[in-house]
C-alpha cells in the first residue's frame, strides 16, 4: 500500500532519516513535499533511533549528525516501541530478513503511521509507505 496526499503522519526508516539530514539526492520528492506541509507529523521509532545511533557511533553514516542534533533540527517525535506491536510482528509474512525493518513495520501498523522508506520490500507488507 502506498500513501498519498500531502498531510501525513510519517515514521522514518533509518536510511530515509539519514538522507533527510544529509540533504541526500536520493531523498524522494514525495517525502520532501509531505514534510513541507505543516500538518505532516514526523516520528522516529525507538527501533530506528537505536539503529541510527549504532551506525552513527560506528562511523557507518559518513557526515551524519547525532540523533539529538537531528531531533533539534527536524523536530521529530521519538516513539517508544509499543509492546503490543509484537502481535503484528509475529504475524508478518516472511519477506524481510532485517529484524529492525520488521519491527518498524509492526510499529507503523500498530500506530497507524506511514513509513518513509526507499526499501523495496517494506511496501509488500500490509503497511502504508511513501517514497
Amino acid at each position: 500500500m502506498n500513501g498519498s496526499g500531502a498531510s501525513l503522519d510519517l515514521i522514518f526508516d533509518t536510511h530515509a532519516l539519514f538522507w533527510l539530514t544529509a540533504d541526500h539526492p536520493r531523498l524522494s520528492k514525495k517525502v520532501i513535499a509531505a514534510l513541507a506541509d505543516p500538518d505532516t507529523q514526523v516520528f522516529v521509532s525507538a527501533v530506528t533511533a537505536w539503529e541510527y545511533g549504532d551506525l552513527h557511533l560506528r562511523g557507518r553514516l559518513p557526515g551524519s549528525v547525532s540523533l539529538r542534533e537531528m531531533r533539534d533540527e527536524i523536530g521529530f517525535e521519538l516513539l517508544d516501541f509499543p509492546a503490543s506491536a509484537w502481535r503484528h510482528a509475529e504475524m508478518l509474512p516472511d519477506l524481510h530478513r532485517d529484524p529492525v525493518d520488521r519491527m518498524l513495520v509492526a510499529h507503523a501498523i500498530e500506530a497507524d503511521l506511514t513509513i518513509a522508506t526507499a526499501d523495496r520490500t517494506i511496501p509488500r507488507y500490509p503497511v502504508r509507505t511513501l517514497w
